[in-house]
C-alpha cells in the first residue's frame, strides 16, 4: 500500500519550479546549471505574460 505524503512533506520535496529547488537540485547534481537557466527564463517570460495580461485586464475595467 502506497503512503501518503503530508502537506509539510510535499513542501520539503525538491522541485524544479521554483528557485529554492532548482538552486537544491543544481548543488546535488541533479539538474545542471543550463537546465536551471532554461526553467530561469521560462519563469520569466510566464510573469511577463501575466503582467501583460493583468494590464490589459485593468484597461478594459477602465474603458467600460
Amino acid at each position: 500500500m502506497a503512503k501518503e505524503k503530508s502537506d509539510e512533506e510535499e513542501k520539503e520535496e525538491k522541485t524544479i519550479y521554483d528557485s529554492d529547488g532548482r538552486e537544491d537540485l543544481v548543488e546535488d547534481d541533479e539538474l545542471t546549471p543550463q537546465e536551471e537557466g532554461f526553467m530561469q527564463g521560462y519563469d520569466t517570460e510566464e510573469e511577463k505574460e501575466e503582467k501583460g495580461k493583468e494590464e490589459e485586464e485593468e484597461e478594459e475595467e477602465k474603458g467600460e
